[in-house]
């Protein structure tokens, strides 16, 4: 028997996927798929059950799900055609910041709590790059792999999505006509449900230099990729907006970021607490070793331990206050 066709799209978060799987939905012979038994913080590996269930039918089907040996297997047996669907990284960051502020925290690529969604945005984007998109680079690395998939990108989706959805099912081999899939794209189109977010590419500029940074150091562990489009494009971009923010490029750096870092009395501030306050407090600590009536006085027979003490006490603070750091996220910098 000739199988219906059984679309998988394999997505990374905050790609677009619930608009593509929605139109393809919407399409004659097609319905919605749930190919795993639960979401929320679980991974979102195929199960034989769900598969099953759902053979008889023509469906799409969305998952955040990685390639493996499993679903190459559970792809063979059940006739899935693979699509996956990737996005630009440095924009994933800004939508998933996003994401977690305005919809949930609970995801299957990172743990996040509710009290992380409060946090500003450089520290937030800061927690993302580190924890979040090794899942991506991850995502990407082992689909990369796979034999027989279809790479579709946010950015084809956003520019042509009649012609990006035309291809999936010729990828599929569906018969679908171009004025039904025009019509599920128009309907589609107008759902606020379909949580395109701001449906634009090139979000990505806004990040400091310090995130930029972080991602190129988790491509750095792939040299064998250096040349992929994708992970090339991705360098490139990188490389590009860390370049335009040395040189002070307001495209690059968001408001928010230029505000903490220039906000009025920002440099009198440092140099109060990093300079002036550590030296007072070394001199009040030498003044209390010359001081010969000091709590305990000198001519005692422990009168120089109060004196060493507070020596130490003081040199302590004072080093700790030359490090002082406003509101910059924790990440290494990338040597040039």
């Amino acid at each position: 028997m000739t199988r219906p066709p059984h679309i998988l799209i394999a997505c990374m978060p905050k790609s677009g996927s619930t608009f593509l799987s929605s139109v393809i939905a919407e399409l004659p012979g097609f319905r919605r798929a749930h190919l795993t038994p639960a979401y929320g913080r679980r991974e979102q590996e195929l199960d034989r059950a769900c598969l099953r269930q759902a053979d008889p039918h023509g469906y799409v089907a969305q998952h955040h799900v990685r390639y493996s040996a499993w679903t190459a297997r559970m792809s063979h047996e059940h006739g899935l055609a693979p699509v996956v669907l990737v996005r630009n990284l440095p924009d994933a960051v800004v939508s998933l910041r996003d994401h977690l502020r305005r919809e949930s925290v609970a995801s299957p690529i990172f743990h996040a709590e509710a009290h992380h969604a409060s946090l500003d945005d450089a520290t937030l984007e800061a927690m993302i790059v580190r924890l979040a998109l090794p899942w991506y680079v991850n995502f990407y690395m082992g689909w990369r792999q796979a034999p027989n998939a279809l790479f579709v990108t946010y950015a084809d989706l956003v520019a042509a999505p009649v012609q990006t959805v035309r291809r999936v099912l010729d990828f599929a081999g569906a018969s679908t006509s171009e004025a039904e899939v025009e019509a599920a794209v128009r309907k589609v189109g107008r759902n606020q449900d379909t949580r395109m977010n701001v449906g634009v590419t090139g979000r990505g500029a806004t990040l400091p230099a310090p995130v930029m940074n972080a991602l190129l150091e988790l491509l750095d562990f792939y040299p064998e990729a250096a040349e992929d489009p994708y992970i090339r494009g991705t360098r490139d971009q990188a490389a590009g907006l860390i370049a335009g923010a040395v040189e002070g490029s307001t495209a690059v750096v968001s408001p928010h970021h230029t505000a903490a870092a220039w906000r009025p009395g920002a440099g009198l501030e440092r140099f109060l607490i990093r300079c002036a306050l550590p030296v007072v407090i070394a001199i009040a600590a030498l003044l209390y070793w010359i001081w010969p009536n000091d709590v305990v006085p000198d001519g005692t027979h422990f009168g120089q331990v109060d004196d060493v003490a507070l020596l130490l006490l003081g040199g302590l603070v004072a080093g700790r206050l030359t490090l002082y750091r406003r509101g910059q996220p924790t990440i290494k910098q990338r040597p040039a």
